[in-house]
């Protein structure tokens, strides 16, 4: 993976994330149990800094994936991640995901913004057609920051995912080349 990536927003920047951005507050956040409603694998396990040392490198070692750190303009420490995963070569496809941790930055349109920057250097550097993206249905603010961010809801999985114990509905939203046709005249 090429770390010289610096993708810029209005009001923001995200790049390659490094064992060295793994900060106190990043661990905190993914353990506080309103920011990791909605994040299946980090609510299971309390989070250290070792955990998520590893997990950053894990994605730094990956060929599937890429983990991006959010960081504002004003701020010397990122807020959120995002995250480019299970990329598919051979069918051209990827999955994406997002948090923003940092409660100060919940309201801003820096999740949407993140999402559309990554997305689109994602088609373009992996040569994908189609990201996807789930969503408890729940989770209206992912949602509104997906189609917010230029993605298409394409369907639902009813009853597959338990959310706080009970069936759920995941609503599955899409960007890319192979998206248009699925979308109306």
């Amino acid at each position: 993976m090429n770390l010289d990536v610096n993708l810029k927003f209005e009001g923001g920047y995200l790049k390659p994330l490094l064992i060295s951005d793994v900060h106190l507050e990043y661990v905190e956040g993914l353990n506080n149990i309103e920011i990791n409603r909605y994040l299946d694998g980090v609510k299971n396990t309390s989070q250290t800094i070792e955990s998520v040392s590893n997990f950053v490198q894990h994605n730094l070692d990956s060929e599937n994936s890429v983990l991006f750190g959010i960081w504002l303009d004003c701020s010397s420490e990122h807020c959120g991640t995002v995250r480019i995963h299970s990329i598919e070569h051979s069918h051209h496809t990827a999955h994406i995901g997002i948090c923003i941790f940092d409660k100060s930055a919940w309201g801003k349109a820096v999740g949407s913004k993140a999402i559309r920057v990554v997305s689109t250097w994602a088609l373009d550097t992996f040569k994908l057609r189609w990201i996807e993206a789930g969503a408890y249905a729940q989770n209206v603010a992912s949602q509104k920051a997906f189609l917010s961010a230029g993605y298409h809801w394409v369907f639902d999985i009813p009853n597959k995912y338990l959310f706080d114990g009970v069936p759920s509905i995941v609503k599955v939203y899409a960007f890319g080349s192979a998206v248009e046709h699925l979308l109306p005249d």
